[in-house]
């Protein structure tokens, strides 16, 4: 099978996107026993091999140096953080080593050194936002080394956040700073990181009120959403898929529809929009007259949002936006495709043409069969496929649930029937792994739900402003769940050992609206009465429209500072690995007292981490429970007014 990236011209490219996913949807061989591993499957790299074009990964890396090197000039002329310069730059190099580019020490050591400078110019909101979301792509893809810069930010956000949930730019110069939806985009990538590193629940109300400004600035543009600016498209987008909506959902699938429908007959996508030119459908030949002209910056920055948003890179729009981005690069490894009168556009215009190119990882994976953030089938029948990018074929395809491997094939196809029946209710991830014939892996992951699953990310935290504590939590209900309600109601709790209810002082219900939510407490009762500062129960329930019980969920909470908690009580935190190196996901946690009673129990965040709060003084023991593996247990002593006591461990 030819490889996307054999073609040059536009039109051989699409044709081999198609050709793609012809191939994609027919009948693969049946999946090779699980003992067919990586070894085994030498043969068929070889015999497998793919006539491969590096040129995509080859612009990339190109785009890459070229950053690095003017951007490190930037700082040296100006002495100062520039907001996008830098910032953008440190985002495009982590990405680039996620995906296994060569990505010097020095590159990043510069940028790391810029962003410490701090935001001294321009417009503080702004710079703020920029750092916030540098930082979280650094923390999550190259180290967890300056992770308190990253909390830093997220804190600072988190104060400036305004009460519709947006962070107002200070300093909107289009096309490089563009305005409080990018603002808003970039708190949000901060706190999602925020909370990834240290599954500290605080990080979750700010994001649903980003998320709710975001989802109501997208719902006031279906009248006329032709009118809309292409960046702002993007940004409402890429700041909802931080809060953790997934582009099916409403709230982002009009957004996905728009930036499909501008693409240019060329393959690329334009800042500048000619109000009198008709959009232009992915696969037409032609551009309607008066179109406006594609150029690079447009171009990466949208087929890095949909590559953010799951699309594959053999989707045609992002195979024609890659190949776009590709040609118009320059000698220097700059692109030079869009004037403003702004100074250092070229440099804006070459981050967001990198960004777009080095989300292509050594490897190409594509999938049929399962969307993220979908409620599982009981038999979903999975076709796989992988590409390779830097030339020696296809290894092997691995399928994984929550870790465990389920199916491996030789080559580079996978076709697997996926029996669901047997997975507990609740949230499981699947993991395609595809290993190159040089040993490279590239992965694709997806989060799927089984059973009544629908309020997802739940989390309380108390707020010091309003003195009240903020509820937080998604409502993932499929359309045909429409018109259920979720429930909230408050408990005291009894001293000491697991936080069981005691006595209900609160409820309160609302209409189960799809995507994020947030319920308060202000310390009032039902009946009146204040209640004391302290340890709660929040327990939520979701009722369908029939007013049957499909969930029920809790989470202990103290209502009052964070200071008086941590006073008066201790906290546990760890991250759980697995020996392949990879952080173990949507792990069952456990903290067991010295009687054997559970006390509390959590998930590991997407990058591994838990934590526990409002932990009694004492002696426990931490056990990781996850089917597939050996339980394992930790002893550690919890203290209040102490350091969190940490309990890492390896699968």
């Amino acid at each position: 099978m030819p490889s996307l990236r054999t073609l040059s011209t536009v039109a051989g490219f699409a044709a081999a996107t198609a050709f793609v996913s012809l191939l994609m949807h027919r009948s693969a061989p049946a999946s090779t026993p699980l003992a067919a591993k990586a070894g085994a499957c030498v043969a068929a790299a070889t015999g497998s091999k793919t006539e491969v074009d590096a040129g995509v990964r080859t612009a990339a890396h190109k785009g890459l140096l070229y950053l690095g090197t003017s951007s490190q000039e930037w700082t040296k002329k100006h002495q100062c953080f520039g907001c996008h310069v830098q910032a953008v730059t440190l985002e495009a190099l982590s990405i680039g080593k996620q995906h296994q580019y060569q990505v010097s020490a020095q590159d990043l050591g510069a940028m790391v050194r810029a962003l410490k400078l701090g935001v001294k110019a321009g417009g503080h909101a702004t710079g703020v936002a920029f750092e916030g979301s540098a930082w979280a792509r650094y923390d999550q893809w190259v180290g967890n080394n300056e992770t308190p810069e990253l909390l830093t930010y997220a804190k600072e956000l988190t104060a400036i956040q305004n009460q519709s949930g947006a962070i107002v730019d200070d300093d909107r110069r289009l096309p490089v700073t563009g305005g409080t939806l990018q603002t808003t985009f970039q708190a949000a990538q901060t706190w999602r990181q925020a909370y990834a590193r240290t599954a500290d629940d605080k990080w979750l109300p700010p994001l649903r009120k980003a998320e709710a400004f975001l989802a109501a600035q997208s719902a006031s543009w279906k009248k006329s959403p032709e009118s809309v600016y292409l960046q702002d498209l993007n940004f409402a987008l890429l700041g909802l898929l931080a809060s953790g909506v997934t582009r099916n959902e409403a709230s982002a699938r009009g957004l996905v529809d728009q930036l499909l429908s501008r693409q240019h007959h060329d393959g690329g996508w334009g800042l500048d929009k000619n109000p009198q030119a008709a959009s232009v459908s992915i696969g037409h030949k032609a551009a309607a007259s008066g179109e406006a002209a594609s150029d690079a910056f447009a171009t990466g920055q949208t087929v890095y949002t949909l590559k953010m948003a799951g699309f594959a890179d053999d989707h045609p729009a992002v195979a024609r936006g890659i190949s776009y981005l590709v040609s118009r690069q320059d000698q220097s490894g700059a692109w030079r495709t869009y004037r403003s009168g702004q100074g250092g556009a070229e440099k804006a215009e070459t981050m967001w043409a990198v960004l777009g190119l080095v989300t292509v990882d050594v490897a190409s994976l594509a999938i049929t069969g399962v969307v993220d953030g979908q409620h599982v089938e009981p038999l979903m029948r999975l076709s796989a496929s992988a590409a390779d990018n830097q030339g020696g074929g296809i290894q092997q395809l691995e399928l994984l649930v929550d870790d465990v491997s389920v199916a491996t094939s030789c080559g580079s196809k996978l076709a697997h029937s996926l029996d669901t029946r047997k997975l507990t209710t609740g949230k499981h991830v699947i993991d395609l792994v595809a290993v190159t014939g040089k040993g490279h892996k590239s992965r694709r992951r997806f989060e799927v739900y089984a059973g009544d699953v629908f309020l997802t990310e739940l989390g309380a935290h108390f707020d010091e402003a309003s003195r009240a504590t903020l509820i937080s939590l998604r409502n993932i209900a499929p359309p045909s769940e429409e018109g259920g309600r979720v429930e909230l109601e408050v408990f005291s709790t009894q001293e000491g050992g697991e936080a069981k209810p005691k006595d209900k002082v609160y409820s309160a219900q609302q209409v189960g609206t799809s995507g994020g939510l947030s319920l308060t407490w202000n310390g009032t009762g039902s009946d009146g009465k204040s209640y004391p500062p302290g340890r709660y129960l929040a327990r939520l329930t979701y009722r369908d429209k029939s007013g049957k019980v499909r969930q029920t969920d809790s989470t202990q909470f103290f209502h009052d500072s964070e200071a008086a908690q941590r006073a008066k009580y201790a906290e546990v935190q760890g991250q759980i690995s697995l020996r392949s190196g990879i952080n173990s996901a949507n792990t069952k946690i456990e903290l067991v007292d010295e009687s054997g009673n559970v006390v509390q129990t959590t998930r590991t965040t997407e990058q591994g981490n838990y934590r526990f709060k409002s932990v009694d003084k004492g002696s426990y023991r931490v056990r990781v429970k996850k089917d597939g593996f050996a339980d394992q247990e930790a002893a550690i002593q919890a203290a209040p007014a102490a350091a969190p006591a940490t309990a890492s461990m390896t699968l």
